[in-house]
């Protein structure tokens, strides 16, 4: 079995600081190599309803308005 390896402080601070100023989530993403760009996990399986939309910004009423 492969042993997880442990974080660096730099690495740790920085995804702290990248989890409080957008989206990131240290359990699914990957931090990138510089600043706070960052992607989904190699292997990660999205659950249904995580990929239902239901936590973008947009409001449905408005939407009908029209």
């Amino acid at each position: 079995m492969k042993k997880d390896k442990k974080k660096s402080k730099y690495q740790a601070r920085r995804e702290r600081e990248a989890e409080q100023n957008s989206q990131f989530n240290p359990k699914i993403h990957d931090l990138g190599r510089q600043g706070y760009g960052f992607q989904m996990k190699r292997g990660y399986k999205p659950k249904p309803e995580e990929l239902s939309g239901r936590n973008l910004p947009f409001n449905m009423d408005k939407d009908k308005d029209k």
